[in-house]
């Protein structure tokens, strides 16, 4: 499982200043200074060298519960250690106010009294601008694998399970239901088409589907009624009585799907009563055959 980082609660205007830097030339390295005062631990530990970037996940001040960012860590500093290093310090500086003029240059306190140091310096490459924002509770935190808590302030970062790329870049959100009845629809209007018609659209047709990202309303289902109607069964389906058609690879035991004789959706109980053990063909038919 690949890790992320998320942070939460950036200024867009500071991203939004990389963006036009990184615009002008894709490999240029830029820097963000969270207002956290402790090393954040993740980057702290990760080397480098070894693995050489983090996917980040970052929403703005003024979207909390949505992330709105992506980009690439591909190192980081802490800034007290750059206290001892002028040399390196000058060379960041000189970078920070040539691309970053919002940010000038490394600062060590995010108030003006000096009294809340500010302890990290993230390197970031190819930072991006999602079309369309995903909600923060869509992100799985390592450290318990829960969900992200609704955010009500800016501040704080989180180690997440990353979230495969193409989803992210999806240009809309479509909801699954809409989406498999039209789909429907369209597939019973071509079959009444000629052969020739669904030729001539084949030709020009996009060799790769457009990606979107689905909303569908999912159940928690109840691990040990699944695994009590499985053991019920003992590897026969329950509706055509044939054994069940392949081992799983998994953990070798037949394979048979769990169906809902009353389905959730209907108002149907998640029990072992309202279950059946059946193999693939009869659950499809249960859900599509006549």
């Amino acid at each position: 499982m690949n890790q992320a980082l998320f942070i939460n609660g950036v200024f867009e205007s500071v991203l939004e200043e990389i963006l036009k830097a990184q615009s002008k030339n894709k490999d240029l390295i830029c820097y963000l200074q969270p207002y956290s005062t402790g090393n954040i631990k993740y980057l702290k530990e990760n080397d480098f060298n070894k693995n050489p970037s983090i996917t980040f996940y970052l929403s703005i001040t003024t979207s909390l519960n949505q992330v709105c960012y992506i980009a690439e860590i591909v190192g980081w500093y802490n800034k007290k250690a750059l206290l001892n290093d002028k040399e390196k310090l000058a060379e960041i500086n000189n970078q920070i106010s040539g691309n970053q003029p919002i940010q000038r240059e490394v600062y060590f306190y995010a108030d003006n009294e000096k009294t809340k140091e500010c302890a990290n310096l993230i390197l970031v490459k190819s930072l991006k601008k999602l079309i369309v924002p995903f909600p923060t509770g869509s992100l799985i935190k390592i450290s318990d694998n829960i969900p992200l808590k609704p955010r009500t302030q800016a501040g704080g970062c989180s180690v997440v399970q990353e979230i495969p790329f193409d989803l992210i870049e999806a240009t809309h959100f479509a909801i699954k239901e809409n989406e498999d009845k039209e789909l429907l629809n369209n597939v019973e209007k071509s079959l009444k088409d000629s052969s020739e018609s669904r030729r001539e659209r084949l030709a020009t047709a996009n060799k790769k589907p457009e990606v979107f990202q689905i909303i569908s309303r999912g159940y928690k289902r109840n691990s040990d009624v699944i695994a009590e109607v499985l053991v019920r069964a003992i590897g026969i389906c329950e509706k055509c009585k044939s054994n069940a058609p392949f081992i799983r690879k998994k953990n070798n035991t037949p394979y048979l799907e769990v169906h809902h004789k009353i389905q959730l959706a209907e108002g149907g109980e998640d029990t072992v009563d309202n279950s059946e053990a059946l193999c693939p063909n009869c659950h499809r038919e249960k859900h599509f055959g006549i």
